[in-house]
């Protein structure tokens, strides 16, 4: 059995979703109620502040299950220092439409948050909407930068 494996079964793994928005939050917060220590990383400061005090943006999410988020040690985040010692990230960022394409600026911005965190044997899921060969063609050559 794999150490990820490992601190999966006993509730250890370190799990920081990219993307606090109606697909990220949702995640972030079931993560956090299965009991995983949860950074939720988004780089706008306003959605971050109001996840801090509580309260979602998301009409799923009940501000009651931020609140309980909050206390099980979920952490809303602009930081990228924070990602540190993730096992598992989870990117979940637009992709607007761009001339009939998805925009992937987002994605390349996300991913290149984790290079710095990298390190053998974590898991990274692209769950934003795009075309397939993004995570061979765009996220997994910057992942390849951390060596």
């Amino acid at each position: 059995m794999s150490d990820l494996q490992k601190r999966i079964d006993d509730g250890t793994a370190k799990v920081a979703v990219l993307g606090q928005g109606y697909v990220g939050l949702p995640v972030a917060m079931r993560a956090s109620g299965l009991g995983f220590p949860v950074v939720g990383y988004d780089p706008a400061e306003a959605r971050i502040e109001a996840l801090k005090a509580g309260h979602s943006y998301v009409e799923d999410v009940p501000d009651a299950d931020v609140a309980t988020a909050l206390g099980a040690g979920y952490l809303p985040t602009t930081d990228d220092a924070d990602l540190a010692a993730f096992d598992i990230a989870v990117i979940s960022v637009p992709t607007p439409l761009a001339e009939c394409a998805p925009d992937l600026t987002y994605v390349e911005a996300a991913t290149r948050s984790l290079v710095t965190a990298m390190r053998p044997g974590v898991l990274v899921v692209l769950e934003s909407t795009t075309y397939p060969g993004t995570t061979t063609e765009l996220v997994g050559p910057i992942l390849e930068e951390s060596g």
